[in-house]
């Protein structure tokens, strides 16, 4: 395959965990399917994958020394793949979500387009609601610019209307399900579990008051349990949380807790919940945005997945006893649903390649 030149698109802050293990996994499937040289990683936060990531054949590169690059170039017709990091960033609930999406997100799409023959491939994403002005200007960013896009979501596949859109699972859940067919996922437990706790600021969700008192509630509900931090800096921090509208201070990171291995989690960010799953731990999910939902019904788990807008902290203590009583009920829900979607979903990436390097490919 002649591609000079492979990008990975979009990559945030391995400061949020969630996010450095979306890039990770990103490497992953772009190198499953068959790309072996280098890959140019184009970073918001640049400075915290520097000694982050495994692979090594990559280069790292800054939001405006991609732009840079891109516009120096522009007449050197070089063949470009472009891969857009799985996750869930072209979104705009909100005409500020939506301009900081257009900002930050849609200069990269329309910056991909300068220069020679290219192709973009965007990894298993939940896109919008688009219903603002900055909303549907990236809406028809992607589905113009966007050949292949992978959704993990069927309200995103809706909304979007991309007739290259493929409905497939998040990248995590992709990794669980190999695992999970493997028989790799699960531990052995010496002792009872501990209860870790993470949660996250919805400042901008109308029911964040609500959402608080619930919060509170779930805490009081579960006195032994302990806050874990799952994200910090970039303006939305787990511990500045706990601090500012939780009156607590001590919090352990949430790598740490999964490194130790005998817990169980609840947790409002999805990568939260994800993270724990992939490895061997047990987790509850709050969800506040539809991939969460949509995430815990690939992996067979709905049963221990609550809307964060109107959950009954009762009914999610419940949910935390039942995995202590019987951990094993969590695991055979989930390997009832095993299916072999990571292996489909790298063939079809594979396709999409052959297709830009031999445009006959598939007719």
């Amino acid at each position: 395959m002649n591609v000079p030149e492979v990008y990975l698109l979009h990559a945030y802050s391995s400061r949020n965990s969630g996010d450095g293990l979306l890039v990770e996994l990103s490497l992953k499937a772009i190198r499953d399917a068959g790309v072996t040289g280098r890959i140019v990683v184009v970073c918001l936060d640049k400075v915290s994958f520097e000694g982050y990531l495994s692979d090594t054949n990559i280069e790292l590169i800054s939001v405006g020394q991609f732009f840079l690059r891109k516009v120096c170039g522009a007449f050197a017709h070089r063949r470009c793949v472009y891969f857009g990091v799985g996750g869930g960033y072209l979104r705009a609930s909100s005409k500020s979500e939506g301009w900081k999406s257009l900002v930050a997100h849609g200069s990269q799409i329309l910056m991909s387009t300068v220069g020679g023959p290219s192709r973009r491939i965007y990894l298993p994403q939940s896109v919008g609601p688009f219903d603002t002005a900055p909303g549907r200007m990236l809406a028809r960013l992607v589905r113009g610019h966007v050949e292949r896009i992978f959704l993990r979501d069927d309200k995103s596949v809706d909304e979007l209307g991309h007739p290259g859109a493929t409905r497939t699972g998040d990248l995590v859940v992709l990794e669980i399900d190999q695992h999970a067919h493997s028989g790799t996922l699960r531990r052995a437990r010496c002792v009872a579990p501990q209860v870790y706790l993470v949660f996250r600021d919805l400042q901008e969700k109308p029911y964040r008051e609500e959402y608080l008192t619930r919060v509170r509630a779930l805490m009081g509900l579960l006195p032994e349990a302990k806050l874990a931090v799952q994200s910090r800096g970039r303006g939305n921090s787990d511990d500045v949380f706990y601090r500012d509208l939780l009156g607590i201070g001590d919090a352990v990171l949430l790598k740490d807790v999964l490194a130790a291995g005998n817990a169980i989690v609840v947790s409002v960010r999805l990568h939260g919940s994800l993270e724990s799953v992939l490895a061997g731990v047990p987790s509850v999910h709050l969800a506040y945005e539809r991939k969460g939902r949509a995430a815990y019904a690939d992996l067979g788990l709905d049963a221990f997945a609550f809307h964060a807008s109107d959950f009954d902290p009762q009914t999610v203590v419940s949910a935390v006893q039942s995995i202590i009583a019987d951990e094993e009920q969590f695991w055979r829900c989930l390997e009832r649903r095993t299916q072999q979607g990571h292996q489909h979903f790298v063939e079809a990436i594979k396709d999409e390649l052959r297709t830009f390097d031999n445009p006959d490919h598939g007719r």
